[in-house]
């Protein structure tokens, strides 16, 4: 987690914990330069909820109302948060003692099924 602390001070974004409406875990407020973070939420849903709106920040999104534009921001930023906490080395480790179930590979690596998945399909759109 600190790691991704020091990526966001790096990029000039403020994190903040607090309440967020609906049931949304973050969100990337791009004007304000801020993440939002849901008060109270388990350590692996906080890491990559965290990884996710980093990757929102890096591109640059903005709320889109196109269900297009926004599948597309969704999936970047969750490849995005892949990338920053899953290697390929621990993938393999991984994937070697639990096959290809996404939840015990998330398990196992402290990240969440979406992000596993998120890991897989990039790797696999990359060979």
């Amino acid at each position: 987690m600190q790691r991704l602390y020091e990526i966001a001070a790096a990029a000039g974004i403020f994190i903040v914990e607090g309440d967020i409406p609906g049931n949304e875990s973050a969100r990337y407020y791009h004007s304000h330069r801020c993440i939002v973070l849901r008060a109270g939420m388990p350590y692996v849903e906080s890491l990559c909820a965290l990884g996710h709106e980093l990757g929102h920040a890096h591109y640059g999104h903005v709320c889109r109302p196109e269900l297009d534009a926004r599948a597309r921001q969704e999936r970047q930023a969750d490849e995005y948060a892949a990338e920053l906490l899953i290697t390929a080395a621990d993938y393999r480790s991984a994937e070697k003692l639990w096959g290809p179930h996404d939840g015990a590979i998330g398990h196992h690596l402290d990240v969440t099924p979406r992000i596993v998945r998120a890991w897989r399909e990039f790797h696999s759109r990359r060979n």
